[in-house]
């Protein structure tokens, strides 16, 4: 599943050949929960527990129940490019990688 509409927010693409700032991976944070809420309700009710990779510099997503499996499809599509995981319906911090702890809301 991707986007390519206009609803997400504009974030500068972080890449792998530098580590990104503190401020960078906010931003990158921020855009992908953004990305993630604006769609939640329709993630959660067909894709619970499956994980949300997002290229936050586009808008750009897949999920997949398979997190390494849908990473490897991102990374062929987007090479050197950083990632955020989400995983659906769990609680997300701002960080790269699947949350842990579920939030409860499982319908």
């Amino acid at each position: 599943m991707s986007n390519h509409g206009e609803d997400f927010m504009q974030t500068p693409t972080l890449t792998t050949n530098r580590i990104p700032t503190r401020e960078e991976r906010k931003a990158y944070g921020v855009a992908a929960r953004a990305i993630y809420e604006s769609r939640r309700e329709q993630l959660e009710k067909e894709h619970w527990g499956e994980y949300l990779i997002i290229h936050p510099g586009n808008g750009d997503y897949i999920v997949a129940i398979d997190e390494e499996e849908a990473l490897e499809q991102m990374r062929a599509k987007y090479p050197g490019i950083l990632f955020f995981t989400i995983r659906i319906g769990y609680r997300a911090e701002y960080h790269f990688g699947a949350s842990g702890l579920s939030d409860g809301r499982r319908p």
